[in-house]
């Protein structure tokens, strides 16, 4: 029987191999997908990072660079190019849009030197460039455009009304202290699961303005604390800084209770009604 079983797995294989054939053999192997996706990142990514370039050196008034980055810019349009002193503290791609195959739009802010505070802090300049790669050439010289627009406002899903005086809002207050400002023992303040890397700005004082629940948490954070009960507040506080600067924040937290204390669980995103 033994013999049998090994000629019949000998003989199997070249059966199998002829079926094969017969069949017209073994299927092709399945092409790699394409990626338009993928190449497009690339793409947005290098054309992001040489819009930054090209347009520090049009505002630097660098000839040599503007000339290779701006094949269709005339003479006249090179010597009109702004002065080299007035060179931006920052410049920042704000915004990329693919607009054709191989051509993007790219709006850049420019964040001037300014000696007089009537100066705009920021301009907006767009340029649109086709290529691919690390090769890239404007289409036409910068355009100077508005970038923001402000959106339909958003309610958040807090109630209105700011929690009293009570354990829960010690609590923020403790943890808001000790986080920003490095006085007192945060884990105090913490639960066991919750990890809050150090910052770095260490401010002089903390002060809370309102602590405000997600409205289906208002009865249990209004409530004698019990175990295991938790809780969603947005908390509004200001900060005041080693210079005096005032800087008012806002932190959307997790709570928790245990052994009738609550503890700071998480730093969430605010949930929008």
């Amino acid at each position: 029987m033994v013999q049998l079983v090994a000629w019949i797995a000998i003989l199997c294989g070249p059966a199998g191999l002829l079926v094969q054939l017969m069949w017209g053999g073994p299927a092709a192997p399945e092409t790699e997908p394409e990626r338009p996706t993928q190449e497009a990142d690339l793409s947005a990514f290098g054309v992001v990072g040489w819009a930054e370039r090209v347009i520090t050196a049009y505002l630097e008034g660098d000839i040599d660079t503007v000339r290779l980055a701006f094949p269709n810019a005339s003479d006249r349009q090179l010597e009109a190019l702004p002065d080299p002193s007035l060179s931006p503290s920052r410049v920042r791609a704000v915004a990329v849009e693919q607009t054709a195959a191989g051509e993007w739009a790219v709006t850049v802010a420019v964040f001037p030197l300014r000696s007089d505070p009537t100066t705009p802090a920021v301009r907006h300049l767009q340029l649109t460039a086709h290529g691919d790669g690390t090769a890239w050439a404007a289409l036409s010289l910068p355009a100077e455009v508005g970038a923001w627009a402000p959106t339909e406002p958003t309610a958040l899903a807090y109630t209105s009304r700011q929690l009293a005086g009570s354990p829960l809002t010690e609590a923020v207050q403790g943890w808001a202290t000790a986080y920003l400002t490095g006085e007192g023992e945060l884990d105090r303040y913490l639960a066991p699961e919750a990890a809050f890397p150090p910052i770095t700005m260490t401010h002089t004082s903390v002060e809370i303005d309102g602590v405000y629940p997600a409205p289906e948490d208002e009865d249990i954070a209004t409530a004698p604390a019990e175990d295991d009960d938790t809780v969603s507040v947005l908390a509004d506080l200001h900060v005041t800084d080693a210079e005096g600067q005032s800087w008012p924040m806002s932190y959307a937290l997790e709570l928790t209770s245990r052994s009738e204390r609550w503890e700071i669980s998480a730093v969430a995103v605010p949930p929008l009604t």
